[in-house]
């Protein structure tokens, strides 16, 4: 018990991220659950997570509808029923908070997350969480928080919580998603 205290309080931020880095391109799979308070159970998706490099994130959903999600720097690509959609991602502070902080989780870069946010580390490195609060005003009326979960191997979840009392949590499925 004497132990698994001491390695609690060690943990630091760094060694957390450092033990989780993907090297692009990684590709995970995921169950997602989406929670509005408007709906009476949840939306469940499933698919995969792709870390292509800096700046390039990829989320396709393959159940219980085909979508493709393409982040590239500062732009969105949304790809569903044929179609397809460009989005600058600078129009939504939220959601480029909410990459930025995947982004900086997946290529371990601690200061980024810093950053952006406030944050609170607890557990042991065999499961531990982080709590991230925004550091902005104008970003926190939007995304009250999220939480990342893991231990020494991998991510095992990411909770974001909307201030609309809308959240999600993307479940990781354990998989080669460390090159």
């Amino acid at each position: 018990m004497l132990l698994t205290m001491s390695r609690a309080w060690s943990l630091e931020l760094n060694a957390v991220l450092d033990s989780v880095a993907v090297t692009p391109p990684g590709r995970v799979e995921f169950h997602e659950e989406r929670h509005n308070p408007m709906l009476q159970d949840p939306i469940i998706l499933t698919g995969y997570l792709e870390y292509l490099g800096a700046g390039v994130l990829h989320k396709v959903i393959q159940t219980p509808f085909e979508e493709a999600l393409l982040v590239n720097h500062d732009q969105v690509i949304i790809e569903r029923d044929g179609e397809v959609r460009r989005l600058a991602l600078g129009r939504s502070r939220s959601l480029k908070t909410i990459l930025g902080a995947i982004e900086a989780i997946l290529s371990g870069d601690s200061k980024k997350l810093e950053s952006i946010f406030e944050y609170e580390l607890s557990g042991t490195s065999d499961a531990w969480t982080v709590r991230l609060t925004p550091i902005s005003r104008r970003i926190a009326k939007q995304l009250s928080s999220m939480q990342i979960k893991g231990d020494d191997q991998a991510l095992s979840s990411i909770r974001v919580d909307l201030e609309t009392g809308e959240w999600h949590v993307i479940h990781i499925l354990r998989g080669d998603n460390k090159q």
